[in-house]
């Protein structure tokens, strides 16, 4: 089974405090983009397996679809195992949750692949057990995430538009981003200022957006690579630009693709990794 897994972007992202139980309690817009990590899940004898090529990725049982295989074959009572192989084309590290989004690939891979018959509702469950990222992937479509980033309520995204992602070769632990953020320092405007962004994606592209991601101070004060280019991607005059997650990638949206691909060639060099791409309306896709 081949099984396409895309990266999001946070068009939106409010840290708003630190819960009881040591996570952030945030609020943020996922939008899922058409750069695609494959996975092949095979059938197996026993055990996981799971392996790849990327060197900046543990292939071992700390690998996100690693677990995500051993709680679905522990909560369908599989007497089986399974073999995933996973090539990378969303970068490790950069804050487009390709690493989520190949956790819940896995869930929906061995469900399908061994009529599991789990419900949309138990992998969900599965996949926050996982990681704040992983429920929305499961979900699969825009929407808005709220708590950890799992309580999700589903929201119209972008339908059109360019969109150019910009990751320097720097990595950004999300741990790293948390255990130094400035909850005072980066506190946004709230649900009005989400809402507002929102309304705005449906009259794309007529109107200028405004993101709003509360790692982004505390990124470029530490990352100068990440600073300059959240300030050369503003420079270009998007509809909207920002840091995706805690990053390192960055990205803005255009109405057309010339645009992008301007933007794009204006930017390359340096080590960049620089790719344009679309929304797209389903995160993960059978092949």
């Amino acid at each position: 089974m081949k099984i396409l897994a895309s990266a999001k972007l946070n068009l939106y992202l409010d840290v708003i405090g630190r819960r009881d139980d040591g996570y952030h309690e945030i609020e943020t817009f996922y939008q899922p983009v058409s750069l695609w990590d494959e996975l092949t899940i095979e059938k197996a004898p026993s055990g996981v397996t799971v392996e790849g090529e990327d060197a900046a990725v543990p292939w071992n049982e700390d690998n996100l679809c690693h677990r995500a295989a051993r709680l679905i074959i522990a909560k369908a009572a599989l007497r089986a195992g399974v073999r995933i192989r996973v090539e990378k084309g969303i970068p490790s590290g950069a804050g487009l949750g390709g690493g989520s989004s190949d956790a819940a690939a896995t869930l929906l891979g061995v469900n399908r692949l061994y009529g599991c018959g789990l419900a949309d509702k138990d992998l969900s469950e599965l996949a926050a057990a996982i990681g704040s990222d992983v429920p929305f992937f499961i979900l699969g479509r825009s929407a808005i995430g709220r708590g950890r980033g799992e309580v999700l309520e589903e929201a119209p995204g972008l339908t059109a538009g360019w969109i150019l992602i910009v990751k320097p070769e720097v990595t950004i632990s999300t741990r790293w981003a948390y255990q130094n953020l400035n909850l005072v320092l980066t506190k946004g405007s709230g649900t009005d200022r989400l809402a507002a962004l929102v309304e705005g994606l449906q009259r794309f592209p007529d109107i200028r957006l405004d993101a709003h991601n509360s790692f982004e101070a505390v990124v470029r004060e530490h990352f100068p690579s990440v600073s300059g280019i959240l300030d050369a991607l503003k420079a270009e005059k998007p509809v909207l630009s920002s840091l995706s997650g805690s990053g390192s990638a960055c990205f803005a949206v255009f109405a057309e693709e010339r645009e992008a691909r301007d933007a794009s060639e204006r930017l390359k060099g340096q080590g960049l990794f620089t790719r344009i791409v679309q929304p797209v309306t389903t995160a993960i896709r059978f092949v």
